[in-house]
């Protein structure tokens, strides 16, 4: 979600669109200035701290209570950061200045990752002003929104689920599809919103549109038309001030539009997605859907014709996709459809924020998942909905001891498992971000019905298999071990819930030797020589510690968050750079920018690839043809560049 101080704000009194770098420019929609010390927090740094609480990872946390809503209450919001809001919430992501009192979260996921004074302050006065004891200023129409949105039902539906049709959610729902998505939502955008059946009539007295997908039916709405282009009808109008208040945070709608790929050499295009995020259903062409934040990819042969399809880590949508290439089945060209999760967060195909994907050699699905703390697979012929094994995981967060050998998998947890490939063997290899570490599951014998505590569902869990440890240690961050012991050395991945990052890729082979790391905090590329007894790690590119975007000789090059790496077979290692919004190529120690421009944006298709720019890219892998594909996450987009 935009920084509320840079969003577009719809000015539904004047029926004026305001872009604003500061909300003092616009001091009629809702600006203040800066609160003395001593007076009433600002609505703008509740705001601050709601965008941060939903975006990064406390939400999918604090909400996800297997209950069907998010408890949000001043009992629960007190609970959850330990009474004491200010104190406390320290206290949870800097334990250090609190050595005398005992660890309630083991570990919280932000203890190794600080968070600003503004950040903390921020978030001490949403929270306040969820349990009720932080008064903001709310004189502003900005103001009443807020207080409307946190005092009512909307937020606590909202955070419950980031998918927002049928289930809300603070992405679509508030920054979505349409920038009036309060009228959008209420007048049948979404189907169906709870507050709809609240909206009695359109100003001519004819009964609402029904439910309908994409809010076709908005602009022909006279109810949305007089709300937003007149002043409210009554000045206690609480669909108005909502809308302020939305229409501040959301950014306004880009993308929509795909232009067909041209396929020309050296050219990048879009094969998925349309540059909105969100979800609007299956079976329709790939570049007509919406895609949420899409994050890892993989090639396979779905549909065995012989041909590679492309599934896609849908991560906001809590989906796995599939889509199509090159070809036409049920009638539509390159078709997209959902093959694992139904978009929630919470029941029995549910997929909490997907973060990788990879496929075994019968061709099942393997899919690592952040907040169910899980690994599951699915039969490559069952259907989503079918029942699933849960390969890894018991539905808990702690980074389990990993000195005792291989462990049974019905005796050890996963914290946040992320990277995962699958070695020629059989076995499993994946990374942990909140430990800091990197092991391999040995697959033994059938799956049973187990109850874990912490699971609210039985699981099909593989109880026999092992894991254990190959690099890194438990939850020791840092940059050490080069040329050492693999299981010694330190790797420094962002051990949060919320970015994706830590990405693993093995050198292509009937016996690999190589598993090369994207050691993302830490700004450079390693690999695990498996070959070794014991494996030992080295560094393959980039220089430790320091970030910038620089080519050249591997070991001179910078790197900026690398978050994922692709090894082709021949043998030139890609690698998704993150925070240079670029992807990069490593070969015969040489690294060159393929793609991105090193400025986050979206200024087109069918251009050369390193003038186009890209927005966070989060995964790529390299088809057999030598197509780049590429997940651009943050313009809600799958680019390929042409070979």
């Amino acid at each position: 979600m935009n920084n509320p101080l840079r969003t577009c704000l719809f000015l539904a009194l004047t029926s004026v669109i305001a872009c604003k770098s500061d909300p003092q420019e616009a001091p009629d929609a809702g600006a203040q200035p800066s609160a003395d010390a001593g007076t009433a927090p600002t609505v703008m740094q509740a705001i601050a701290g709601l965008e941060l609480y939903a975006n990064n990872g406390c939400a999918a946390c604090h909400c996800n209570t297997g209950e069907g809503g998010c408890n949000l209450d001043a009992p629960s919001v007190q609970r959850a950061t330990f009474a004491g809001l200010d104190s406390n919430l320290r206290y949870a992501t800097t334990p250090e200045e609190f050595p005398d009192l005992p660890d309630p979260f083991d570990p919280h996921p932000y203890k190794n990752a600080r968070l600003t004074e503004e950040e903390l302050a921020n978030l001490v006065v949403f929270l306040g002003t969820l349990s009720g004891g932080t008064p903001v200023e709310n004189e502003t129409l900005i103001g009443r929104g807020y207080e409307l949105y946190v005092s009512g039902t909307c937020i606590s539906c909202h955070l419950m689920s980031a998918q927002g049709v049928n289930q809300g959610g603070l992405g679509q729902a508030i920054a979505g599809i349409d920038p009036d998505n309060l009228y959008y939502a209420l007048a049948g955008g979404v189907p169906c919103h709870p507050l709809q059946n609240e909206v009695p009539t359109s100003s001519t007295g004819e009964p609402l549109p029904v439910c309908s997908l994409l809010g076709r039916v908005v602009a022909d709405n006279p109810t949305v038309a007089i709300l937003t282009d007149q002043p409210p009808p009554d000045a206690d109008n609480e669909r108005f001030y909502l809308s302020y208040f939305l229409a501040f945070i959301s950014p306004p709608p880009t993308g929509g539009v795909v232009d067909p790929c041209l396929g020309r050499s050296g050219e990048i295009c879009t094969v998925a997605g349309n540059g909105i995020g969100g979800y609007t259903g299956d079976d329709i062409r790939a570049t007509d859907a919406l895609l949420y934040y899409p994050q890892n990819l993989e090639l396979t042969d779905w549909n065995a014709d012989g041909t590679p399809d492309l599934a896609i880590d849908d991560w906001n949508n809590h989906r796995i996709r599939m889509v199509f290439l090159d070809k036409e089945t049920e009638g539509i060209d390159s078709r997209i459809i959902t093959i694992a999760g139904d978009g929630k967060v919470t029941g029995v195909d549910a997929l909490n924020h997907p973060v990788d994907i990879a496929f075994d050699g019968d061709g099942n699905l393997i899919i690592a998942t952040w907040h169910n703390q899980n690994i599951y697979r699915y039969g490559r012929t069952s259907p989503p909905g079918t029942e699933r094994d849960q390969l890894g995981g018991l539905c808990d967060l702690r980074c389990a001891p990993d000195d005792q050998g291989p462990t049974l998998v019905g005796n050890t947890t996963l914290a946040l498992p992320v990277g995962m490939e699958v070695h020629p063997d059989g076995s499993l290899l994946f990374s942990e971000s909140a430990c800091g570490r990197i092991r391999r599951m040995r697959i033994i014998g059938t799956a049973t019905i187990t109850q874990p505590d912490n699971c609210i569902d039985p699981v099909h869990l593989f109880a026999q298999s092992t894991v254990e440890t190959i690099a890194g240690q438990r939850q020791m961050f840092g940059y050490e071990g080069d040329g050492g012991p693999a299981r010694l050395a330190k790797f420094n991945p962002f051990p949060g819930p919320t970015l994706t990052n830590f990405g693993i890729s093995l050198e292509k082979g009937p016996n690999p030797r190589r598993l090369y790391v994207a050691d993302s905090t830490n700004n450079v590329i390693r690999y695990v020589d498996l070959g070794n007894d014991p494996p030992t790690v080295h560094l393959f590119a980039g220089t430790p510690g320091s970030a910038g975007m620089r080519d050249g000789l591997a070991l001179e090059a910078r790197f900026n968050f690398p978050t994922a790496v692709y090894v082709h077979t021949d043998g030139a290692v890609y690698v998704a750079d993150n925070r240079n919004h670029a992807v990069r190529r490593i070969k015969d120690g040489q690294v060159t920018t393929i793609a991105g421009t090193g400025r986050a944006g979206f200024n087109g298709d069918n251009l050369e690839a390193t003038k186009a720019q890209l927005a966070g890219p989060s995964g790529v892998v390299v088809h057999p043809d030598g197509r780049v594909f590429i997940s651009d996450t943050n313009n809600n987009r799958v680019r390929v560049i042409q070979p």
